[in-house]
This record gives C-alpha cells, structure tokens and sequence, in this order.
C-alpha cells in the first residue's frame, strides 16, 4: 500500500512539473492574497500588489485587516497592518522560482472597552519558492527570519528569530 501511495505522489510531482508555466516577466504587476500563521508587519492575512521590477527581482507591498467578536459580545477587537518588501528571484527550474528578499512592516491593533491597543514593527530576510502554474498566476511559500518589536506602548517586546509562514497566491495582469 506504501508502494502504491507512493507512486501516485511521484505522478502528481512529475505532472505539475510537466504542466508548469513560464515565470512572470519584467514590467508584469500582480494581485496577491496572502495566508500566513503571522504575515511580515501585518499579524494576519492581507492582500496586496506585485510588480516584477525585472526578470529577477520584484517589488511588493500588502494590506491587511482583522476584526473579531469578543466573548460576551461586549464589542469587536480590529487590527491593521501594512508591508512592503524586495524579492530577487534566481532562474526558475521546473516552474519554480527560488527567492529571498528583505520586508518591512507596521501593525496595529484597537481593543474595545479602552483595552490597551498595541503595535508593532518588523524587519525580516525572507526565503521561499514561487511555482508557476502559467505566466499569470502562480503560488509561493516563504518563511521569514529577523527582527520584531511589538506591544502596548510603554510594554513592547523585542524577538528576533522565525517570524512568518505565509502562502502567496498572485494573479499577474498583464
């Protein structure tokens, strides 16, 4: 059964790498969604544009918000966050593009019943590997290490370390 499992998860690879497109080019601007366990200065999925600066390096910045019910329905906790970033991408084999890059970001918060609202900020390298479903959309995963200052003014906390997981889907235009 292993054998059998296994063969079929090599088909699958071997297929998409087969079906894969052309990489974006340069002058091509993006729309992104991003989904992460903690985006880049954004603390929760966003969405944002894309431009392919040249054939390897691209220029980005995203948008995000959260609001969420608190228990009790004594009001709604909302957040904000905003990120810009430089990926440089090396040659694309099979459909697939390995990147690092650098990004910035800013994030905020608003509590309800005067809470303490916090913000943060983020320097962070990121590495990742977009694959090219065709020249117009493609999906990535990166991962991003670096510096992090976040918290209710006058009570921030400084990490530096793993600060983002995220997936990044985009739509290229034209």
């Amino acid at each position: 059964m292993k054998n059998i499992a296994l063969i079929l998860v090599a088909i699958v690879l071997v297929s998409s790498l087969a079906f894969a497109g052309d990489m974006a080019k340069s002058g091509q601007w993006g729309v992104n969604s991003v989904i992460g366990l903690q985006s880049v200065g954004v603390g929760f999925s966003g969405a944002g544009v894309k431009f392919m600066a040249s054939e390897n390096m691209a220029v980005r910045a995203e948008v995000g918000f959260s609001s969420t019910s608190t228990s009790g329905g004594s009001g709604s906790a909302s957040g904000y966050g905003i990120g810009a970033g430089l990926e440089f991408h090396q040659t694309a084999i099979g459909g697939v593009s390995p990147y690092f890059g650098v990004q910035a970001g800013y994030s905020g918060e608003s509590l309800p019943n005067g809470g303490t609202n916090a913000s943060g900020f983020s320097v962070m390298g990121v590495y990742g590997g977009e694959y090219f479903f065709s020249s117009n959309f493609s999906w990535a995963g990166e991962i991003g290490v670096g510096f992090r200052s976040a918290g209710p003014s006058g009570a921030t906390t400084t990490t530096f370390g793993t600060g983002s997981a995220d997936m990044v889907f985009t739509w290229y235009l034209n």
